[in-house]
C-alpha cells in the first residue's frame, strides 16, 4: 500500500478518488490547489502523486516543473487526472515531457484508476530511507527542523524553503548543535579549508535567503561562529 497525496479543486472529484484508495488500504492526503500542493508534497513525501491540471493560484504543469526542478522531488510517481479533451498523443508526448507517465481522463472511472495507481506504486518502489514519512526524520532544533533527504527547512511544522548543497549541510549543523557552533567547526562540517571565511559566509548569505524573510533571522552571528536561534 501506498503514502498518495491527491492535488484536486474539486471536491466530488476528491472525494470519489479518495475513498476509493482508502477502501484499498492507502494513505491519503489532499490538497486543494497547486500552492497548497507543494506544501503537501514536501510535508508527507508520496509514493504517488495525483494531479489536476486545471487547478487555482498554482496550475498543474507548473507545479510539474517546480518538481522536476527539485531535484529530490524528480523521482516522485505522478498519475495526472485531467479532463484536457486534446489528442491523446499530444497530451501523452506533453505530459512526458514534464515527468508524467501516466493520465486518467475525467470523468475519473474508479476500477482504472485503481489499476493505474496499482501499476504506478509497482513501478516505482519507494527508496527504503524515503518510507518514513518527513516528520519523523527531521533533524530539530526547537520550532526549526530540517530534511536532509527532501532537502527542505521547517519552521513550526511547515515546510518554508528548499536548500541546496552546503546551505543544506550548514542548516543540518547548525539544528544539530544545542548552542552556537564556532566557525571552525563550520568550515570543517562543510568541507571548507582554513582561510576560506568568505566561502563560509557566502553559504551562510545563501541559507538566510533561503529560509526567507520571515525566518532569515533565525542564523545569528555570534562572537566566534553562528548559532541557529529556534
Amino acid at each position: 500500500m501506498g503514502r498518495i497525496l491527491s492535488i484536486e479543486d474539486d471536491s466530488d472529484i476528491q472525494q470519489m478518488m479518495g475513498q476509493a484508495l482508502f477502501s484499498e488500504g492507502h494513505e491519503m492526503h489532499y490538497a486543494w490547489n497547486g500552492e497548497e500542493g507543494w506544501e503537501k508534497l514536501l510535508a508527507c513525501d508520496p509514493d504517488l502523486l495525483l494531479l489536476d491540471l486545471m487547478l487555482p493560484v498554482l496550475n498543474g504543469v507548473e507545479l510539474l516543473q517546480r518538481m522536476r526542478a527539485h531535484r529530490p522531488m524528480r523521482s516522485t510517481p505522478v498519475l495526472v487526472v485531467t479532463a484536457y479533451g486534446d489528442d491523446a498523443g499530444m497530451l501523452r508526448h506533453a505530459l512526458e515531457a514534464l515527468g508524467a507517465e501516466r493520465f486518467l481522463r475525467k470523468p475519473v472511472e474508479q476500477r482504472e484508476l485503481r489499476r493505474l495507481v496499482a501499476a504506478e506504486l509497482s513501478a516505482h518502489p519507494r527508496e527504503p530511507e524515503r518510507r518514513q514519512a518527513p516528520e519523523r526524520r527531521l533533524v530539530r532544533k526547537g520550532s526549526v527542523g530540517v530534511d536532509p533527504l527532501l532537502s527542505t527547512a521547517w519552521v513550526d511544522g511547515r515546510p518554508v524553503g528548499t536548500l541546496k548543497g552546503k546551505e543544506l549541510a550548514a542548516l543540518c549543523l547548525l539544528a544539530g548543535s544545542p548552542g552556537p557552533l564556532v566557525r571552525a567547526a563550520l568550515m570543517d562540517g562543510l568541507g571548507y579549508r582554513p582561510g576560506q571565511d568568505d566561502a563560509l559566509k557566502q553559504t551562510v548569505h545563501r541559507l538566510r535567503a533561503a529560509l526567507g524573510d520571515a525566518h532569515k533571522a533565525r542564523v545569528q552571528t555570534t562572537a566566534d561562529g553562528y548559532e541557529l536561534v529556534a
